[in-house]
């Protein structure tokens, strides 16, 4: 019995006999055996992510690399596109300055054509057949202008050889309003008796207004010769009427529709001269041209039209398009 207590007492001490550092080498060997295959694991782990993170940072390096490259050269690019644009910018600057300076020396040079137009036309005298003193041109009589003859037929003349050809208007026979016409209509057949041209000067209306229908009535029956009478009538009477000058245009014109026209020009001269302002004075200047030509005076017919432009700048469309067409077919520009 007293062995077997004594057992535990002596187990206690020799186990407190043992050193302490041997104590804790086996310690430490037990608790390394227990951790290691973690700790393994672990840094396995670890090694694997560092290679991961290493080949992102490789990829995010190749990245920037690019990006880098295709900013610089978009930086290139954008410096190329300022200097183009400087450029444009002094390029549009100097084309500026030509451009105000060409207007400039257009702008000059229209003022000294102005000017030279107007000097010229101070120096070149009105044409003789819009003279009303035509008398003083040498190169022609009294009979070679519009004036009134006495009692001859209607002529071209030409004062000396080389001399323009004038029209000269031959006074209305005595008692041509009441002899009788025969008056052709615009198929060329004859029209019918009673029109007015076979009535008396007593027949047709005494009053302004009445008469001036009447020869408009005719004119618009292509009654040309009645109409003539009508308003060759108005004139003698009426020649101080407000439609005394489109009467006279009027009259000009059925002449033309007759195919007199010599007489029409000497018609539409008169209107032109008697009544400048009349608000068809520009067109009879252009048709004067027009029945000027069909005599065969040219020069005459391109003097009236190179006086239209300056006599009627505000001439309508319609009259300066008749213009330049007589203007071809006399061969003024030619």
């Amino acid at each position: 019995m007293l062995r077997l207590s004594l057992i535990p007492v002596l187990t206690a001490l020799a186990v407190a006999s043992i050193p302490p550092a041997d104590a804790q080498r086996r310690q430490a060997e037990i608790v390394q055996g227990v951790t290691s295959g973690e700790l393994a694991g672990t840094v396995e782990e670890l090694r694997v992510s560092n290679a991961e993170l290493r080949a992102r940072m490789t990829g995010i390096e190749s990245d920037k690399a690019r990006l880098n490259g295709k900013l610089e050269t978009l930086e290139f690019l954008l410096s190329e596109s300022r200097d183009q644009i400087n450029r444009m910018q002094s390029d549009d600057a100097e084309i500026s300055r030509l451009i105000t300076r060409l207007e400039t020396r257009i702008s000059e040079q229209d003022d000294m054509i102005a000017d030279l137009e107007s000097q010229l036309a101070a120096l070149r005298p009105e044409p003789a057949f819009l003279s009303s003193n035509t008398a003083r041109d040498p190169d022609f009589n009294e009979s070679s202008d519009f004036d009134e003859g006495s009692g001859d037929e209607l002529t071209v003349t030409t004062a000396n050889a080389s001399g323009p050809t004038r029209i000269v208007r031959r006074a209305e026979p005595s008692g041509a309003i009441g002899d009788a016409i025969t008056q052709v209509g615009p198929d060329g057949q004859p029209l019918p008796q009673g029109s007015l041209g076979t009535l008396s000067a007593t027949s047709l209306p005494g009053d302004a207004g009445p008469l001036f229908a009447e020869a408009k009535s005719r004119l618009l029956q292509f009654d040309y010769a009645g109409a003539e009478i009508a308003f060759r009538s108005f004139l003698t009477e009426f020649g101080d009427d407000p439609q005394a000058g489109e009467a006279q245009y009027w009259l000009a014109e059925v002449l033309y529709q007759q195919e007199m026209f010599a007489e029409s020009g000497a018609a539409y001269t008169d209107m032109i001269r008697t009544y400048p302002d009349d608000p068809r004075a520009p067109e009879a200047l252009a048709k004067l041209a027009r029945s000027m030509r069909l005599v065969g005076d040219t020069d005459q017919a391109c003097n009236a039209l190179d006086l239209l432009p300056q006599r009627y700048p505000n001439a309508s469309g319609v009259t300066k398009n008749l213009a330049a067409g007589e203007r071809v077919r006399s061969g003024c520009d030619s």
